[in-house]
């Protein structure tokens, strides 16, 4: 019996250390949202279309699942289809009214309705269905600095210079003609990619999904696709083909 205990005991410690699991993913009361309308322009259905096997909003429950990090996972939807995709793969549905699902509304104030409606949630990670490269290790770092700070969110750096259009004149973004920086001579800008925002009632109720208290996940450029246009859907599915073929 002790034998058995101890055996029981290291094949949990194990599986810990294989997801990356803590204590953290296991018992916080962070509720994971998605945002997946039915009305898409660029793509028809975008959540629903297909990547790797798999739809994209397939995709990012299970990945949410993968995570341990989250005993609540919630898609706000208006169509019947995204629904009943939503519930196959074990997330709760909550059904968005039209008028919170049109093309012109902001995600804040889809946000502000779900949580209107379900007041006991206090805090939450909104994730979406567009980041087809999104990672359980993000995740769970992103829960680890929840617990320190307001808000985080998902971000890339860029070493692209950038310019800017004063009074009709094109002037430099915050670098210097005469001393133009070398990749190698700073860190890059802070570029949101889009994949998470964590964020918590106090703020969504102040009209805000972020504030100066927030903190970052760095995500690899590689993982930082948001699938906007069909050429982005073609790439990501390219991508996930050629993943499969170099692990065969």
């Amino acid at each position: 019996m002790i034998k058995l205990r101890a055996a029981t005991f290291l094949i949990c410690l194990v599986f810990l250390f294989d997801t990356g699991c803590t204590d953290d993913c296991l018992s916080n009361d962070i509720h994971a949202l998605i945002l997946a309308r039915g009305g898409s322009k660029g793509i028809k259905l975008k959540n629903l279309a297909e990547a790797g096997g798999s739809s994209l909003l397939a995709r990012t429950i299970m990945t949410i699942k993968n995570s341990t990090c989250f005993q609540h996972i919630w898609v706000s939807t208006d169509d019947k289809r995204i629904a009943i995709e939503a519930q196959k793969y074990g997330a709760t549905v909550h059904r968005r009214p039209e008028k919170f699902a049109r093309d012109d509304t902001p995600s804040l104030h889809a946000i502000s309705e779900f949580l209107d409606v379900h007041r006991s949630i206090q805090d939450f990670a909104l994730f979406q269905c567009t980041s087809v490269f999104l990672k359980t290790k993000y995740i769970q770092e992103a829960v680890r600095k929840f617990e320190s700070h307001d808000c985080v969110f998902a971000a890339k750096r860029s070493h692209y210079l950038r310019w800017k259009v004063v009074d009709g004149e094109l002037m430099p973004a915050e670098f210097n003609l005469s001393a133009r920086p070398r990749r190698q001579d700073w860190q890059g800008d802070i570029v949101e990619t889009g994949m998470f925002y964590f964020s918590r009632r106090k703020l969504v109720d102040s009209g805000l999904l972020q504030n100066s208290r927030c903190s970052i996940v760095e995500i690899a450029a590689k993982d930082s696709l948001e699938i906007d246009s069909s050429y982005d859907l073609t790439l990501a599915k390219y991508i996930l083909s050629s993943e499969t073929k170099s692990e065969l």
